[in-house]
């Protein structure tokens, strides 16, 4: 209806004689909005562009939005990290009382549907929080002890009370700031088991009404450093300046680095690495710099932030600074910069081939880049020992543009730089070879498992945008990706299908910065549509809400409903600038030029310019003429160019002027339903059988087998093989939907015979041991730090030749599971092979919790060897202080011949 709406109009302007430019140009449209070059108009929403400078909206402002949990006895007990319950606030006094929530209960929260912009004044909300403990009570008298959804179980003599922490002031997250008074302490008066606390909440509209009923936003800052850009398109411009504002917002005044998001102030590695290539680089490139050189540590390497188990090894993705720095290189031409960055890099890439380089598979192990929540992305089964197992697409694409840009930066240097080359094409090898998805022609998300991995049959956008960017991906692979990636109406989703039960967030979630890359990876594919689309999410969410959203739901397209979001996210920001700089100017930095390549839908065709862009040693002032992937002609300074490169060592102002053919590819995007896969099933081995319960929609089961699929059942049980291995199996099932969508695989259940299992006790290593924390399996455990056993070691015997699986049970207590940068890691050798043992945290202040490490894979004959566990500087973790761990027993296993 909004079409024709639109086309009727268009056609009486038309008869009436009027020029077409008197009718808004259509931009991109969909079944639910559509983006023309002065507004946006999703149902009654409406956002317009009145001028370049000014935006307004109808759409709902961002609510007051107050995540929470409950806690016993001060402990993170009620729900999984990141489980939290969300109410949201309107701007208005008054008081709320909550729904009774059931202590660790989990209920479904139906998405939030969008309203309209509407003034609510601001005030004093006062909130009475309800929690029904009745469980726990009743427990208590039945057991006289409870066991809660999460944590250790507590005995009724130990109960101190209830608690809330959250997100929102007067709450704080601190579980020992919350627990320290009465302040945070729900009590039940009545006695009735329904304990309660009333608490006040400060709400007030973040973008007030204008008189007209609408929110407005104009520009306040001097955007003048920047490049100017002026087009036909009066929505694109406005939403440029919009995003320059907010670059100037993200600049702390402490220090001159950028900061996250409005929410987010701090320096993030990951997100300042992110925005400054996507277009901080030629924007602010001192600020760049500024923050880079905040994510340094003081030995000279790159920063990982706190992240799952305790940080490095096991979130590896820091190396995004090397991809950001160099951008700052191509751009700006500083040597110095490069004398600076290049030794900071190598450091870190060193330290990373030891502690992440899988040479079997060519590739590196470690989560997700960007996405470290782990139940975001992960199956639940996957801690965060697993995780570090994991090898993602993302992050080893990060990784073989590392040692790529390693490799380039060498010879701009005069070194050797065929170690970095060898190592770049080693891993791209092995993305090419494992992640790749023929029967989809998609990259997986990663290889997951234990002692086998298999790739899981679900994409992600940011790993396959920088595969098409980074060269990674065949350019044979590059038209079939931007073909077959799956989008959805709002946006491309972070990965695809979405995990049931899980709340938007990277899960169910469109995130704009990984738009803005998806989008500049189609215009290098050429795809038309995937571009079109790409532009048209990114400018609907910014223009409605008036600001650059962190992320919204995949499914609604509203900033609502995600499990946290900001205003002014850095990189959402950079985003914008970027389909400006990156697609409709197509700048590329190299290292002899510039190179231009602009990819302009039809409906963005007209005259364009960017003034005052400062190139190196040059300011250019560059206008596109027309739409098109292709240059007719290219100009400097009225002369034309052979190829469409602005040499590097140009000097001064200058003219650029391109003129396009009109011509554009057609390509295809491939447009899905948000769909989620089947549950997980939980397997459990009884007897000679694995069953596990049935799992909701799910219509078969597939067993796999040391990451091989050995038979499809329809009922939830399969009946094993009669005879033991000789070595270790590894089974797993997953299930299918009626879609042919399927869950993850199952965490694996371990089939071996005894005789192909031997373990060495901490005391067979000759140390004092110690026995203060509980769950050992022997006579104590190996105090293992920096100043304590940094070295230590044992004979072990082997009757068989063979492939072998070496881990050790451990404990360490030195921080949560989901944060921190406290990860124990040694370097094990045995039979002449060097690798590394990861022990991640396993909960704060937790020491009677022990698990497995990472499990190595070594080929010893028959015989008896040395196996030395060892500290050294390329064990360092991001903590720096503390390396710790308590080891019980070293676990062999013979896997194969």
């Amino acid at each position: 209806m909004q079409r024709i709406f639109f086309l009727i109009g268009a056609a009486l302007l038309l008869a009436a004689g009027l020029p077409s430019s008197s009718f808004a140009q259509m931009l991109y449209e969909s079944d639910r909005f559509y983006v023309t070059d002065t507004s946006v108009v999703q149902g009654d929403f409406r956002a317009t562009a009145p001028s370049r400078t000014t935006l307004t909206s109808n759409y709902q402002r961002e609510r007051t939005a107050v995540n929470f949990k409950f806690s016993i006895n001060g402990r993170d007990n009620e729900r999984p990290s990141g489980d939290d319950i969300r109410l949201r606030l309107s701007p208005a006094g008054g008081d709320v009382l909550t729904p009774v929530y059931v202590f660790g209960e989990r209920s479904p929260q139906p998405f939030p549907e969008p309203g309209f912009a509407a003034a609510r004044p601001s005030g004093t909300m006062n909130v009475t929080f309800r929690v029904d403990m009745r469980p726990m009570l009743r427990s208590f008298r039945e057991n006289g002890v409870y066991d809660p959804p999460s944590g250790d179980p507590i005995a009724e003599e130990d109960f101190q009370g209830v608690y809330i922490v959250g997100d929102t002031a007067p709450l704080t997250w601190s579980l020992e700031e919350a627990s320290s008074g009465d302040r945070f302490r729900l009590t039940d008066p009545d006695g009735d088991g329904v304990y309660s606390l009333t608490l006040p909440f400060e709400t007030r509209d973040l973008r007030p009404l204008n008189d007209e009923g609408v929110a407005v936003w104009s520009l306040d800052r001097d955007v003048s450093q920047f490049p100017e850009l002026e087009s036909d398109q009066r929505l694109v411009d406005a939403l440029y300046n919009l995003s320059l504002e907010e670059v100037l917002q993200n600049i702390r005044e402490e220090d001159g680095a950028f900061m996250a998001g409005k929410k987010w102030t701090g320096v993030w590695t990951r997100d300042i690495s992110y925005s400054i290539l996507l277009s901080l680089a030629l924007v602010a490139p001192e600020q760049a710099k500024t923050s880079l050189r905040a994510k340094v540590d003081e030995a000279g390497r790159i920063i990982q932030d706190t992240g799952t188990g305790g940080s490095w090894p096991i979130s590896s993705d820091r190396m995004t600074w090397a991809l950001a720095a160099w951008e700052v290189y191509l751009t700006t031409g500083d040597q110095d910069w490069l004398e600076e960055i290049y030794p900071i890099i190598r450091r870190s890439a060193e330290a990373d081939q030891h502690a992440l380089y899988d040479a079997e598979t060519g590739l590196v192990h470690g989560e997700s880049s960007f996405m470290d929540w782990r139940e975001q992305s992960y199956p639940d089964w996957m801690d965060p020992r697993d995780i570090y197992l994991s090898q993602t697409l993302s992050t080893n694409v990060v990784h073989a543009r590392t040692y790529q840009i390693l490799a380039e930066m060498a010879e701009e240097l005069g070194r050797n730089g065929e170690r970095w080359r060898e190592i770049a094409g080693s891993i791209r090898d092995g993305i090419n070879e494992h992640l790749w998805l023929e029967d989809q022609g998609l990259y997986s998300e990663f290889r997951y498992g234990r002692n086998a991995d298999s790739a899981v049959p679900r994409t992600e956008a940011l790993g396959s945008a920088l595969a098409i960017l980074s060269g990674v991906a065949p350019e044979s692979r590059r038209e079939r990706m931007a073909r077959n990636h799956p989008v959805v109406e709002f946006g491309v989703p972070s990965f695809w299908p979405y995990i049931p039960d899980i709340p938007p967030y990277h899960n169910a979630g469109y995130w704009p910065f990984v738009g803005a890359y998806w989008t500049w990876a189609s215009a290098e594919a050429d795809n038309t549509p995937g571009v079109e689309h790409g532009l048209g999410t990114m400018y609907r969410a910014a223009a409605l809400f008036l600001t650059n959203k962190e992320n919204l739901v995949a499914q609604t397209g509203h900033f609502e409903g995600t499990q946290i979001n900001s205003d002014r996210q850095l990189w959402s920001v950079a985003g914008t600038l970027a389909s400006v700089y990156r697609v409709l100017f197509g700048m590329r930095f190299e290292r002899d030029g510039l190179r231009i390549r602009p990819f302009i839908p039809e409906g963005y065709t007209g005259t364009r310019t960017l003034r005052g862009v400062a190139y190196r040693e040059a300011t250019l002032d560059i206008t596109v003429r027309g739409h098109g992937s292709r240059i007719v002609q290219i100009t400097l300074d009225g002369e034309a160019l052979d190829e469409p490169v602005i040499p590097a060592d140009l000097t001064g102002e200058h003219e650029v002027r391109v003129v396009m053919t009109g011509g554009l590819p057609n390509g295809q995007m491939r447009m899905v339903e948000n769909r989620y896969t089947p549950d997980t099933p939980h397997v459990e081995r009884d007897g000679d059988r694995l069953m596990w319960p049935a799992v909701d929609g799910a219509v078969t089961y597939r067993v796999v087998r040391n990451s091989e699929t050995v038979d499809t059942v329809e009922e939830p049980r399969f009946r094993l093989p009669s005879t033991a291995p000789g070595a270790l199996h590894e089974y797993q099932v997953a299930a299918t939907g009626e879609e042919g969508l399927e869950s993850f695989l199952s965490e694996p259940v371990r089939v071996v015979s005894e005789d192909a299992v031997r373990t060495i006790p901490a005391d067979a290593f000759g140390q004092a041991l110690a026995t203060a924390d509980p769950g050992f399996t022997g006579d104590g455990y190996l105090p293992l730090s920096k100043r304590e056993n940094t070295s230590v070691e044992v004979d072990v015997t082997v009757e068989e030749s063979g492939m072998y699986a070496i881990d050790v049970r451990y404990a360490n207590g030195h921080g949560p599971v989901n944060t921190s940068n406290k990860a124990a890691i040694r370097t094990l050798e045995v039979g002449g092979t060097r690798d590394i043992i990861v022990m991640p945290q396993r909960g704060a202040g937790v020491w009677n919790d022990w698990g497995y490490s990472n499990p190595v894979h070594v080929r010893l004959p028959a015989g008896t060897h040395t196996l030395r566990l060892r500290y050294t500087d390329l064990d360092e973790n991001m903590n720096r202080e503390t390396n710790a761990a308590h080891l019980d027993h070293v676990r062999i296993t013979r896997i194969g011949l």
